[in-house]
């Protein structure tokens, strides 16, 4: 409900008090922008602060060397909420693709390739000589397909999943509400290896390597471990562009989607301040009162949203003392040790003929064998940097004609699985940045002699544009414990009026919005029964 303090005045210490507003959403990335949208669109008087200079958190343009800008954060779109483009009419506001299912090629140390007409999702477009590795290739992303699609529910709103309980109750209703096949099959995928389902449906060495290598893509969680089958569901359970299972680019990159959400947020008359650090939030007996801000004042409201991560928003924002000691242990206790490093390179040089053109046109991924899959994750663990990775590379320019260059190439870069370190050397920046541009070599030889500059972004990185701590853009691990802890940091404060956001919230990795659409509609629901 309003806070009855509807005007401005000065506490004792002379800082401004606001009144007058209904919601504060703390962070101004892709969710705090979605959920203050939310809020703002349903009649709410919001505000949303952000505590660095910039809107949009870890994704937001930046100049990589003099007049070239990259996109820093995420540069292909898989699994961003269709619900939150549809209700926040983000069409409108300018999301746009450039290109909505990108072609796939997959390169092995063996130096073969396999090029796919779309992605896997379309594998009866795959030129394969052995019909028989086709049709299973068929018959496996169908099952993969629909079984995500029965799970979506569940991968979707972080720990809100509404009137009927948290993720885990309603996976178990639907399971038990479905026909007996699908029941069986999500029973048996639930706990699966990632190498034991591939080994039992794959004679073909190639096939088996690549699906390896998109269910361990940028998870915590190795394949030949339980529950590492999910991370293949949880992507494949996404869209992009309204496709299901699609990797798409969007014009301008994805920072254009953090410009239409700043635009939907604003067109929902939401008040947005960049530069604006929370200190605190005000707690006054068991219900939220609004923040106090790092310069003294106070913004009062009777709903905060922090779509921040769960540190700050639980250990130094509202208190150890208040939150669930289920919740103090499980934030403390965390350990990140897997990571997943971005590299934007500029090329010296532009191709010259149609055919390199054409291959550029594609989602470019790096498949190393099981044998040396499994030694990276082992590596990484140990905190050693692997010899081989997963690579996934593309090139803006030739997706989108407006970020082409003269006479240079720029290539977004993402390499996978690699140690998580709080705060990296030189030597250890060196050792990740040599690993990625010798993965690169084995399908693009030469390629080292072109580059001009490399820019190369790890998680303490990110962390650090985004004002958030570290272990917060650490890869994520397997989606049983991803939904455990997603049910810990949305009720785990058990305060009236406060809802979380942050990336402990989301299910898999990428640029989602689910999670901040989830809290604001959680926070909605309680408006209207008057118990924000």
């Amino acid at each position: 409900m309003t806070n009855p303090l509807d005007g401005n005045e000065e506490n004792k210490s002379g800082h401004r008090i606001e009144g007058g507003i209904d919601a504060v959403v703390i962070g101004a990335g892709a969710d705090g922008l979605a959920a203050s949208a939310y809020l703002g669109k349903a009649g709410l008087r919001t505000v949303l602060v952000g505590a660095g200079p910039e809107i949009g958190g870890r994704i937001a343009a930046r100049e990589i060397a003099p007049g070239v800008q990259g996109v820093d954060g995420e540069h292909l779109i898989t699994i961003l909420d269709p619900d939150v483009i549809a209700e926040l009419d983000l069409y409108r506001h300018g999301v746009e693709f450039a290109a909505r299912r990108l072609d796939t090629t997959y390169f092995f140390e063996s130096g073969e390739v396999l090029r796919f007409d779309g992605d896997l999702t379309q594998a009866a477009l795959l030129n394969l000589e052995d019909d028989s590795d086709r049709e299973a290739l068929e018959a496996f992303m169908g099952d993969v397909l629909e079984t995500a699609a029965f799970l979506r529910p569940a991968f979707a709103g972080g720990g809100y999943a509404g009137p009927g309980g948290n993720h885990q109750r309603q996976l178990e209703k639907a399971v038990n509400q479905a026909p007996p096949e699908m029941a069986a099959r999500v029973q048996r995928y639930l706990y699966a290896t990632a190498e034991d389902v591939l080994r039992a449906r794959f004679d073909d060495e190639q096939l088996r390597t690549l699906l390896l290598a998109e269910a361990s893509f940028r998870s915590a969680s190795p394949p030949h471990e339980p529950f590492s089958f999910m991370s293949l569901l949880r992507r494949y359970a996404g869209e992009a562009a309204g496709l299901q299972g699609a990797a798409a680019y969007p014009k301008g990159g994805t920072v254009s989607v953090i410009d239409a959400l700043r635009r939907a947020a604003q067109a929902a008359k939401v008040d947005v301040r960049a530069a604006t650090p929370v200190k605190s939030i005000l707690i006054e007996g068991d219900r939220v009162a609004g923040v106090t801000l790092a310069d003294g004042g106070q913004l009062r409201s009777s709903i905060v949203i922090a779509a921040i991560d769960a540190q700050q928003a639980f250990q130094d924002m509202i208190g150890p003392e208040m939150i669930d000691i289920g919740l103090q242990r499980i934030l403390t206790a965390r350990r990140p040790e897997i990571s997943t490093a971005r590299m934007q390179i500029i090329l010296k040089g532009v191709a010259q003929d149609e055919a390199t053109r054409r291959n550029m046109m594609r989602r470019l991924v790096y498949a190393p064998p099981p044998e040396a899959l499994a030694k990276a994750f082992i590596d990484a663990r140990a905190g050693r940097v692997p010899e081989r990775v997963i690579v996934e590379a593309m090139f803006p320019a030739a997706l989108d004609e407006g970020a082409a260059l003269d006479k240079r190439q720029v290539m977004s870069v993402m390499a996978h699985p690699l140690p998580f370190d709080e705060a990296p050397d030189d030597e250890r920046r060196e050792a990740i940045r040599s690993v990625i541009l010798d993965s690169i070599e084995i399908f693009a030889a030469g390629f080292a002699g072109r580059i001009e500059v490399d820019d190369l972004r790890l998680a303490s990185d990110e962390a650090a544009a985004s004002r958030a701590s570290a272990g917060a853009y650490a890869a994520k691990p397997d989606v049983m414990q991803q939904w455990a802890l997603a049910a810990a940091v949305t009720k785990g404060a058990r305060i009236s009026g406060f809802y979380f956001c942050g990336p402990e919230a989301q299910i898999g990795a990428g640029l989602s919005c689910a999670s901040g659409r989830a809290a604001a509609k959680a926070a909605l629901r309680a408006y209207k029964k008057g118990a924000a």
